[in-house]
This record gives C-alpha cells, structure tokens and sequence, in this order.
C-alpha cells in the first residue's frame, strides 16, 4: 500500500464520519419531536376520554335560545374554544357568567341567537360531541 492509497483510505473514512455524524444528529432530531408530538396526542386523549359535558337544559326564548351546560368531568374547560352549531350551522355564542375557565361542577349558560325547533350541537376544545334536540 503506497502514499496515495493511505490518504484516499483516510479521506473516505472522514467523509463517512462526518456523514453519519450529520445523519445521527438529524435522525435525533426527528425522533425528538415524534416523540413529543406523541406524548401531546396521548394527553389529548386522555383529556377526550376524561372529559364528561351535560346539557342540562335548552330554553327557547322570544329570538335566542339559552343552552345550560354541566361540567361533570374532571377537567377545567375554556368555553371560548368550543363550537355551537345550530342545525349543522356554525352560530357566535355569548357565554354566562362571562368566565374564562369552566371548573368541574359548575354551570355555564351558551346563549345564541337563534330559534326552535332546532337541533343543537356543542363541541368541546377536545372534539367531544354534545347533542340536544330542541323541539
């Protein structure tokens, strides 16, 4: 084995340590943040299976219809990232008391501008679906 044969042999280990060093730190990189993203889903569903709303009752009044919800479960809710549909219909809802945290064992009134007969859907800031049939 000559000169050149020892430095070509030298320069192609070097590239491939630097190669693999570039490929660890981005592989690491990657799994880190499957990682966290996984353990954010994993809270998500257990905050989803945990939740537990109930719609105590809907009233219908002269043009706006009062919903008042329970919250049975053992999480503190924010009501401002909730979404109430009105036949299948997005509406803006006012909330009463005027409170930013719903903390288990307590009311909230959703008020909405609408009429019945209606069908009202209330989705929580995990997904979970709450129906009431107002007749």
């Amino acid at each position: 084995m000559g000169f050149s044969s020892t430095a070509g042999l030298i320069v192609i280990l070097s590239t491939v340590l630097v190669c693999s060093i570039y490929l660890y730190s981005s592989v690491d990189l990657n799994i880190v943040k499957m990682d966290n993203a996984y353990s954010d889903y994993i809270n998500c569903l257990n905050n989803k299976a945990h939740e537990k709303l109930i719609i105590l009752s809907a009233v219908n009044s002269s043009d706006t219809i009062n919903i008042t919800l329970l919250n049975n479960g053992s999480l503190t809710h924010e009501p401002d990232k909730w979404t109430v549909l009105y036949n299948g219909t997005p509406k803006n809802f006012e909330i009463s008391p005027n409170i930013v945290y719903l903390t288990p064992l307590n009311n909230i009134t959703i008020i909405i501008n609408a009429t019945a007969p209606a069908r009202i859907c209330v989705v929580s800031e995990y997904g979970n679906k709450y129906y009431y049939n107002l007749n």
